[in-house]
């Protein structure tokens, strides 16, 4: 609505700005993995992620139930603090 005062903003512009960011939003939570349900080739593609630390995921989640974070990675074998910050926005755990 701020927008709608400044030169060559109309209401419409400001409404379709609010809608464009929200589509954003649903955008970007969508394209998350979910590691909780994620197949071996999904995993593996991943920034970093090759086959063997995908299986650890995929057991460590069989083993253990599933992850109530994506902070519990770091408990999988192969996955540290640095890791973890690559994967930080393009995984969940739901």
């Amino acid at each position: 609505m701020t927008l709608a005062m400044l030169g060559g903003f109309s209401q419409a512009s400001a409404d379709s700005l609010t809608m464009t960011d929200e589509v954003k939003q649903v955008a970007s939570t969508e394209a998350l993995l979910n590691i909780n349900t994620a197949s071996l080739e999904q995993l593996m593609a991943l920034p970093g992620i090759g086959k063997s630390k995908a299986a650890a995921i995929i057991q460590y989640r069989e083993a253990q139930g599933p992850f109530t974070s994506i902070d519990d990675l770091i408990n999988v074998k192969g996955i540290g603090h640095k890791m973890l910050a690559k994967l930080t926005g393009a995984i969940e755990a739901r």
